[in-house]
């Protein structure tokens, strides 16, 4: 069994995306951990409109400085 992560360059997806991977991992008859082996916490910044990865649950965009909402919002246009 591998790692599983939601750590992606271009759709940055939530991690409350995991149901989905394991239903396609499942379909496909692969082995699989019960969740995220590494789950990355992305948000749009809604000050300077930057993609940031939250770390450490630290929501402030390394950009700008501004507050990061706890929600996720990669798809919204602010």
């Amino acid at each position: 069994m591998g790692d599983v992560s939601n750590q992606s360059t271009g759709y940055c997806p939530d991690v409350s995306s995991w149901p989905a991977v394991a239903q396609a991992l499942d379909c496909a008859g692969l082995e699989r951990p019960s969740s995220f082996t590494h789950e990355v916490v992305f948000r749009r910044c809604p000050g300077c409109q930057e993609l940031s990865i939250v770390r450490e649950d630290d929501f402030v965009c390394v950009f700008c400085g501004s507050d990061l909402p706890e929600a996720w919002n990669v798809d919204l246009a602010e």
